[in-house]
């Protein structure tokens, strides 16, 4: 394998440290090992395409020995989680690399199989050795060696899905179903006592498919019979391992591959990591325009879209270029006079001059005046802006160009732009603020910047990082607080910074999403049927009225609203309750916005029985001296009475309840008497419902 080892000296003396895009990043160090898989969904979505690798040379090395299994757990079907996932083996025997006589005739088509295929079965890998022979140096060696194995195996795999298969590090699933979701487990088969190697996994469904992106800010620099491209590969990382630049010289009608083999990164440096990707390209001839486009290719082999077309000609550079010698503003405040040097031996080779404009230093510079003689070394320039950069570019007479480098010139300027005005604005439910306003005419106008306080009294904070050109913000505030406004203003800018005044101070109250506190029953009354309900109002400073519900206990019944009480009134008399009825009461607070606060508890309140019932028409007593006693008795023919109380007094007390008895007790034997006083008894009956009878009063002389 003389030409696999050459192949790979070559590629270790360009790279010094390789770069490793998809799973294959991992330092090499002291650090656990494990499994390390990605997957993806094919662009057909018929197959789910895994890749993985032992993430450490020695764990590396078991597994090229004793293999991998992949298991498949199916997780979900469409948006249901399985109760009992269904677990599948995909692999009944392990996956190990293909036998090194397989690799023959793929290895002399393909120099990253020859790659793979050194590493893996080679006898030999070079690598820089130590002078000296002494044991502890074979170790070092010996384990460089495997490093090195390690690492241009896994390079090899990550720029061909083909030599990932061959090296036992990729599978493709194709008994896949559209609405469900798999999480895939590779285990190193490498048994326990020789190394423990952690599984990995990844977690995939069809829905989980995502177009590759388009490669991003290809751009090329025209030089003599060539074109340098170049390209970010920072951002898409992640994405492509390598690419392939197309070119057409028939104006994009038809493309060809300009290389090979894909173009790899081959400069990556851990430390000062490259954000580009840099080819030359070399062409047959100059001002001849060719078209360019790159596609990126996965770790998987998928090809991405292809990028935006650059189109450049080759040009020869002119030998000499001008020189701005001055650039100064005349005193009407309105021209600028540009001088500038050319060498007189340069002169044969050019056509002429032109004059360019930008408002920026290094960018958007437009000619503004195109064709001035090459003999020209002066020229005024009136319609100037707020900030000027001027160059001067040569024109050659075969069209190449070569320019100076830029001077500015600033006209005096200390007139403020306009006060911003015609602001509106609105904030959503969950906190976004929108403000809109008139947008400033001015032609050197530069941009605003806005400000806000969240209370009318404090100072306002800026909340624009620069001066924003559009004339209009999103901003967030918060809305469970308890300031109900915020406070903008702003103010207008131009291109030497002279400050408008303030705008008008625009107030935008914040949805309401705070519910009020809860009102507090204060008392309750019943009067000949009436229930007078007291409370004490909310606290918030938005409530607006105190809604007052009832519902009969122990029925399903909803809750009635009964009346709304304007704040501050806290009372409420209901003559509608019915008696013998019991009822339970509650109160809510609604603010401006609508919202209400929780109830209160409820308060129960049981009406009495207002009817007139009959007096108890017998009641006498009996006095019997000698015995020191007096008999009670009664007769009383009414229904669902309950009980009788009993009250006495006399002479000096007034009446208080003396006894309680049960409906079906109709006399009392009083023997706690005072010779020579006189009782007065009187006997109340009470009813199931409440009510009770007159009172039935009779008087004795003991």
């Amino acid at each position: 394998m003389n030409k696999i080892r050459t192949y790979i000296y070559i590629v270790a003396i360009i790279s010094g440290v390789l770069p490793f895009q998809g799973i294959s990043q991992e330092p090499i160090g002291n650090q656990e090992a494990a499994v390390k898989v990605i997957g993806t969904v094919t662009k057909d979505k018929g197959a789910i395409m895994l890749r993985w690798t032992a993430n450490t040379p020695s764990s590396w090395k078991y597994g090229n020995t004793y293999g991998y299994m992949i298991e498949r757990t199916t997780i979900a079907i469409g948006d249901q989680l399985l109760k009992d996932p269904i677990v599948k083996k995909l692999t009944k025997n392990p996956i190990l690399p293909k036998p090194m006589m397989e690799w023959e005739d793929f290895a002399s088509t393909d120099d990253y199989a020859a790659i793979a295929a050194q590493a893996i079965y080679g006898q030999d890998f070079d690598v820089s050795m130590e002078e000296g022979g002494n044991a502890m140096m074979n170790i070092i060696n010996q384990a460089r060696v495997l490093e090195q194995r390690f690492s241009f195996a896994l390079f090899a795999a990550d720029q061909n899905y083909e030599v990932a298969k061959y090296s036992g590090l990729a599978y493709t699933d194709t008994d896949i179903k559209p609405n469900e979701r798999y999480l895939y487990r590779v285990y190193a088969a490498t048994p326990p006592e020789k190394l423990k190697i952690d599984f990995g996994g990844v977690y995939l469904g069809v829905s989980d498919y995502k177009p590759l992106p388009e490669p991003q800010d290809f751009i090329g620099i025209s030089g003599d019979k060539n074109i340098m491209l170049s390209w970010d590969i920072a951002l898409l990382k992640n994405q492509y391992s390598n690419y392939k630049i197309e070119r057409s010289d028939d104006k994009g009608t038809t493309y060809k591959v300009i290389t090979k083999k894909p173009i790899v990164n081959l400069n990556e440096n851990d430390k000062k990591p490259s954000n580009r990707m840099f080819y030359v390209d070399s062409i047959s001839e100059n001002n001849k325009e060719y078209y360019y486009r790159l596609k990126g290719i996965s770790s998987f082999g998928e090809e991405g879209p292809v990028s935006k077309v650059y189109r450049g000609k080759g040009a020869k550079a002119l030998k000499h270029g001008p020189a701005i010698t001055e650039a100064k503003l005349m005193p009407d405040n309105s021209t600028a006079k540009i001088s500038w040097e050319f060498p007189e031996e340069g002169l044969a080779s050019i056509a002429h001059f032109e004059l360019n404009r930008s408002d920026a230093f290094k960018e958007k510079y437009q000619t503004v005046v195109p064709t001035i003689s090459k003999n020209t070394r002066t020229i005024d320039y009136k319609n100037l802006g707020a900030i000027n950069y001027f160059t001067i570019t040569a024109v050659g007479t075969d069209g190449t160009k070569r320019t100076s480098f830029p001077q500015m010139i600033q006209p005096v300027d200390d007139t403020p732009p306009a006060v911003p005005f015609g602001i509106t604005g609105v904030i959503d439910s969950t906190g976004v603020v929108q403000l809109q306003w008139n947008k400033n005419t001015e032609a050197d106008f530069l941009g605003y910047r806005v400000f806000k306080a969240n209370q009318e009294e404090e100072e306002f904070t800026q909340i624009t990082f620069r001066p924003i050109p559009q004339s209009e913000i999103i901003d967030t505030v918060h809305i469970k607080t308890l300031n109900s406004k915020v406070f903008y203003k702003i103010q207008a800018f131009d291109k030497r910074y002279n400050p408008s005044a303030f705008s008008e101070v625009i107030v935008l109250k914040k949805p309401d999403v705070i519910p009020p506190t809860q009102p507090v029953f204060k008392s309750f009354s019943i009067d000949q049927g009436i229930v007078q309900l007291q409370w004490i109002t909310s606290s918030s400073i938005d409530a607006q009225k105190t809604a007052v519900y009832r519902k009969e206990k122990g029925k399903d019944t909803p809750w009635e609203l009964i009346t709304e009480a304007t704040l501050p009134e806290n009372e409420y008399k209901d003559g509608t309750a019915k008696p013998t009825h019991t009822y339970l009461y509650t109160l809510v607070t609604i603010d401006e916005s609508g919202l209400e606060s929780e109830p209160v508890t409820p308060l129960t309140i049981k009406l009495p029985d207002t009817s007139i019932k009959p007096e108890i028409n017998q009641f006498s007593a009996l006095v019997n001296r000698e015995e020191k006693k007096i008999s009670l008795s009664w007769k009383y023919k009414e229904d669902h009475v309950v009980e009788y109380m009993l009250y006495r007094s006399d002479e000096q007390t007034k009446p208080t309840l003396y006894k309680v008895f049960k409906s079906e007790n109709q006399k009392f034997l009083d023997t706690n008497l005072k010779v020579n006083t006189k009782y007065t008894y009187v006997l109340q009956a009470v009813f199931s419902s409440g009510a009770k009878s007159p009172l039935k009063k009779i008087e004795i002389n003991y």
